[in-house]
């Protein structure tokens, strides 16, 4: 069908809508059209068949509400009174938000919003595309509920945190293609105080980015009494001023969850803090990878997992527990230097119970310090048991 710019026969622009349900009054009876708009100008299918020709018996165009759908523009600079629909749109999202009821979506027009904002349960924030609409300010969340965010790069800087996430409630966060970056100065992509176990953070195709890792700040810091699980899908999580830095200090019972791509910068651990990483690549220059120093009795666990730092005396340090399957480990452990602190070097290979490798059996040290203990080994030719911290050789006929 073909498609026509309307503009009221007296020349008068009608105001900037959003996509949705339009009424169009003529002369006649009403119809309805289902587009959406460019700034200034309403545009609908031509009812005469012409292009670029509208009726002149067209009179008049009013928004239909869409329902649970509370519009943001905040392009906006004429004078109108705000009510969420499409064609008077609140100008911040922050009145959005406040305008909204549970079950309602708060859809923003693209831009840059600089305004602080305080998430409420029930109430999601959707961006009209992806790195199109920016939020430049600390968000907060900390009340009990979900909140579902999408298409939204969340942005700040100086000694405030991205976002704040706080509280003693069940909070639910999801977020699908956002972004969380800090730019300068001492604060978090996230800071995470919320000490309810059953809370969690939903990150699915984003980055956490932090520019000044080197005045203190973070892409992801909890604090000691900090619980319930983080959760990124197909995520990377970097700093990007000195990759010797912590970007990851998870602290308190959180557990960390991460499928897929990578964290640039150090990985530290305590409290009772737990990780399972896979399919991940972490990288550190001159430091230690990964940091463990959770008390934690479950081990967390590295699997299908490259850890790559270029210089550090160890890879991963510290007391606590990890289980390593099908981790794969860069330069360090090579000619000589102990991957882990206690001497077990690089093995290429899956780290369980039972290990089969084709020639060479692991480091001496490791055996030496009991860290074997329980393990067959095979090199190709004889099987190996080690108790305690004696190999022994396992003959058959």
């Amino acid at each position: 069908m073909p498609i026509a710019k309307y503009v009221k026969p007296d020349g008068e622009r009608i105001p900037a809508l959003s996509p949705g349900d339009f009424s169009i009054t003529e002369t006649g009876a009403p119809r309805r059209a289902y587009f959406g708009t460019n700034k200034g100008n309403v545009y609908l299918p031509d009812k005469d068949g012409v292009h670029n020709i509208i009726s002149d018996d067209i009179i008049a165009i009013s928004a239909e509400m869409m329902t649970n759908v509370v519009y943001v523009d905040g392009s906006r600079t004429d004078e109108y009174t705000e009510n969420g629909s499409t064609i008077y749109p609140y100008k911040t999202i922050a009145a959005a938000i406040t305008a909204a009821n549970s079950g309602d979506t708060v859809y923003i027009w693209p831009g840059t919003y600089s305004e602080s904002i305080t998430l409420k349960a029930g109430v999601n924030l959707v961006g009209q595309s992806k790195f199109s609409t920016y939020i430049v300010g600390t968000i907060t969340f900390s009340t009990a509920g979900t909140v579902y965010c999408e298409h939204i790069i969340f942005k700040t800087s100086g000694a405030g945190n991205t976002l704040n996430y706080s509280g003693t409630g069940v909070q639910n966060l999801q977020c699908n293609l956002c972004n969380f970056e800090h730019t300068t100065g001492a604060g978090h992509c996230v800071y995470y105080t919320n000490s309810n176990a059953s809370s969690k953070i939903q990150i699915v195709d984003g980055n956490l980015s932090q520019s000044t890792s080197a005045t203190g700040g973070t892409a992801f810091t909890s604090t000691s009494a900090a619980a319930g699980s983080v959760i990124l899908q197909m995520a990377t999580v970097q700093i990007s001023d000195n990759l010797d830095n912590i970007c990851v200090n998870l602290g308190g019972a959180v557990s960390w969850t991460h499928t897929q791509d990578s964290i640039n910068g150090q990985f530290v651990t305590s409290n009772t803090a737990r990780f399972t990483l896979t399919l991940v690549t972490m990288t550190t220059a001159t430091v230690p990878v990964i940091v463990h120093n959770s008390t934690n009795t479950t081990p967390s666990v590295t699997s299908s997992i490259l850890i790559t730092t270029a210089s550090a005396t160890y890879a991963v340090d510290g007391v606590g527990a990890i289980a390593f399957v099908a981790t794969l480990y860069g330069s360090t452990g090579v000619g000589g230097n102990p991957t882990l602190n206690g001497g077990l070097g690089a093995i290429p290979l899956t780290m369980a119970p039972i290990r089969l490798r084709a020639s060479g059996l692991a480091p001496a040290l490791g055996l030496a310090s009991g860290q074997l203990t329980g393990t067959f080994e095979f090199d190709g030719t004889s099987l190996y048991f080690v108790s305690g911290t004696t190999r022994h050789t396992i003959s058959w006929t």
